[in-house]
């Protein structure tokens, strides 16, 4: 029976093989932190959409809860008329969108523009500038928020990759 590898494919997988074994502990560590980040991300989200004033998340949380003073964040901005930058809070709308949740806002854009919008076109018509270090949270909180409303029947998803909407 002739082998199923060969001497150069042998090769590499031992090089895949002992790198793995040589960065597994880094490895762990990096997924661990990705993982850790994202729990207190989505832990931030679900507090700022509950409204809550006690944050949930450890203490050794690594992002900023929405109901953390604004005054701590010190990045430099982006694109915000505001002299401090903030961090990213998913119920904090621009002024014109004053007393709207965030799912009809979304819903009154894209009913307003003639064209699909992307997640990152619905944040700049929705938000005002904040912590780009933030934008990852931003993306995800819109994303979700448009897919409850697609679910509902509010707006039609026209493309996956990069996701876009529009209304229905």
């Amino acid at each position: 029976m002739p082998p199923i590898l060969n001497d150069s494919l042998k090769a590499e997988l031992e090089q895949t093989r002992n790198r793995l074994l040589n960065e597994q502990d880094e490895i762990v560590q990096a997924i661990s932190k990705q993982a850790e980040a994202e729990i207190d991300r989505l832990l931030g989200y679900i507090n700022s959409l509950l409204g809550d004033s006690q944050p949930s998340a450890p203490q050794g949380s690594q992002t900023a809860p929405a109901s953390q003073p604004k005054a701590s964040v010190s990045k430099p901005k982006v694109a915000s008329t505001k002299s401090a930058q903030s961090p990213f809070d998913a119920t904090t709308l621009k002024a014109k969108f004053k007393g709207v949740k965030p799912m009809d806002a979304i819903v009154q854009v894209l009913a307003d523009e003639k064209h699909p919008l992307s997640i990152d076109d619905l944040i700049n018509q929705l938000y005002d500038g904040f912590d780009q270090a933030d934008i990852s949270k931003a993306r995800r909180s819109v994303a979700i928020t448009t897919k409850h409303a697609e679910r509902r029947g509010l707006v039609r998803k026209i493309q996956d990759n990069p996701p876009q909407f529009q209304a229905p």
